[in-house]
């Protein structure tokens, strides 16, 4: 089994992307989220835009995004269940390197495999690029392209995410958890999933299954 796990709002309990936005992106950036969540723009376009307009220095978001991340409950036991189980833990998610990275490191697990947007930072703001497994730089459907992926390397992939920039991978998954705003899409697109609302409720079915 491979395992696919999305970072804001599914490791976290919180929006660390978005907290990060809301103290420090200048101008309006509240339009460009409108549009995405609207369907007018994929998740990858809109965090190109969005995080151009923040102009404040690595060191200050990293400090920001530790402090303020809320990891949920039972993450590091799904780590060393996976680790003991022989699963494939993959975060795969439309968030941003640095911050992941720091939180993971904080928690005492930055060996977890992960896929993310790549960061660079100058007086421009943050640049955002989405690499896509084969090393092509992808302009939309970053998750969906690394589940079609892993698929093709370990057969069965369980999806674990939040929100609607799960819901196409996650529909196309062998197996779903979902919480938040993707528990409701998928019960609405009525794609059988799992609800969780803290990752021994995951491990509990995980350990249940043959």
């Amino acid at each position: 089994m491979i395992i696919q796990c999305d970072f804001d709002g599914t490791v976290t309990t919180n929006n660390v992307s978005l907290l990060l936005r809301e103290r420090f992106a200048i101008g309006n950036w509240r339009k460009t989220e409108s549009d995405y969540l609207q369907g007018l723009l994929g998740v990858e376009e809109s965090n190109k835009r969005q995080f151009a307009l923040i102009r404040e220095p690595k060191e200050k978001l990293v400090a920001f995004a530790t402090q303020k991340a809320r990891v949920r409950t039972g993450f590091l036991d799904l780590v060393h269940y996976c680790r003991s189980s022989g699963i494939r833990l993959i975060i795969i998610s439309s968030g941003l390197d640095f911050y992941i990275e720091a939180v993971l490191n904080k928690i005492g697990s930055p060996n977890i495999e992960l896929y993310c947007a790549r960061t660079s930072f100058g007086q421009d703001g943050i640049t955002v690029s989405y690499i896509g497994p084969d090393g092509s730089l992808l302009k939309q459907g970053f998750k969906e392209k690394y589940l079609a992926w892993l698929k093709k390397r370990g057969g069965c992939v369980t999806y674990i995410g939040d929100g609607l920039s799960d819901l196409a991978a996650a529909s196309a998954a062998d197996q779903v958890f979902a919480t938040g705003h993707l528990h409701r899409l998928l019960g609405t697109k009525q794609v059988s999933h799992y609800s969780f609302t803290d990752f021994h409720d995951i491990l509990h079915q995980l350990r249940a299954q043959p």
